[in-house]
């Protein structure tokens, strides 16, 4: 009788390891088995919150579970972002990245309570350059005009743009050092409002994110002079890029890379979960024709190259951070 019960009791040992085991491979298998909330870092209708919404829209038949959108704006993306770094790192806490806004902000806030290698980059998914703008009647009918009149120290041009020290501003001060020009950034709270600047004849010219503009250029209201990317935008084909037009290399410095992050510690298999749920839903032609609606450039990266990515920023970003010093 003895020997049957230390048989039964290791049995009932046996299962119960069996069980549990079986218990917590089920658990991985089934990620995710409930919402996943995603957090923006700014305030509902900008580049970031568009494009989560968009995602959350066609996320559900992919991760069988809904993405939750919600908004922590504050400090400018600051705290949204601390907020997804000292989340639970279990994959149902991820958040919007923006490129290279927070880099900018650690370059530049030290103190800031988060830390760039705090992060799991899961993906990018958006590319939004930066564009030169002006009204339809202005003057300058190419980069070049308005170069050649920047050039002059006297007659400095007003250019709006969002700011300050913003990945808008980074890009035109890096332009302007490398083509010598003398202009006046005058900071507005985002890209819109510099637009409406630069519609009401209060400025020159704008720097804006090229999402922002594409509706007023479409309209006939606008015009692009040059677009700061590496080739030419898929929304704008006949605007020339900088280095191109100018036969010098401009670096894109300020070109928004908008993506998903998770908080650094996820385990590696959901990780690979959701960058393969991105990918899926990225790609997909019902998403694809709604984000070109919407004036989006979709251009897609997974972790690996996401992550090479925010290592290149962070180099580019502290060449030129102190241009946002003065």
């Amino acid at each position: 009788m003895i020997a049957k019960s230390k048989f039964l009791a290791r049995t009932t040992v046996v299962a119960i390891c069996c069980a549990a085991s079986l218990t917590a491979a089920n658990a991985q298998t089934d990620f995710p088995s409930k919402p996943i909330v995603a957090t923006v870092p700014f305030s509902p209708g900008g580049g970031n919150d568009i494009l989560l919404r968009l995602l959350s829209k066609h996320a559900t038949p992919v991760l069988g579970q809904n993405l939750i959108v919600e908004n922590k704006p504050g400090a400018g993306g600051q705290i949204g972002w601390t907020a997804i770094a000292k989340s639970r790192a279990d994959g149902y806490n991820i958040g919007a990245t923006s490129f290279p806004s927070m880099v900018i902000i650690k370059a530049l806030r030290p103190e800031t309570p988060f830390a760039l290698d705090e992060f799991r980059y899961i993906c990018n998914i958006q590319v939004d350059p930066i564009v030169w703008l002006v009204r339809a009647d202005s003057p300058y009918k190419n980069a070049k005009d308005l170069a050649a009149q920047a050039t002059d120290e006297k007659k400095k041009i007003n250019v709006a743009g969002d700011g300050p020290q913003s990945n808008v501003q980074l890009q035109h001060v890096a332009a302007a050092k490398a083509l010598g020009l003398q202009t006046n950034f005058i900071s507005f709270n985002g890209s819109g409002p510099a637009i409406t600047a630069l519609l009401g004849g209060q400025v020159d010219v704008a720097a804006a994110t090229l999402s922002a503009a594409v509706s007023n250029i479409e309209a006939g209201k606008l015009r692009a002079l040059v677009v700061f990317s590496d080739a030419p935008s898929a929304l704008l084909p006949e605007v020339p890029t900088a280095t191109k037009l100018f036969g010098k290399s401009i670096p894109s410095v300020g070109m928004a890379v908008r993506g998903l992050a998770a908080p650094k510690g996820v385990p590696a298999d959901r990780l690979a979960k959701l960058e393969d749920a991105c990918k899926k839903i990225v790609t997909d032609p019902a998403f694809l024709a709604e984000a070109k609606g919407l004036g989006m450039v979709i251009q897609y990266m997974g972790t690996a190259d996401s992550e090479a990515m925010v290592k290149t920023s962070i180099k580019e970003v502290e060449e030129l951070k102190d241009l946002l010093k003065k």
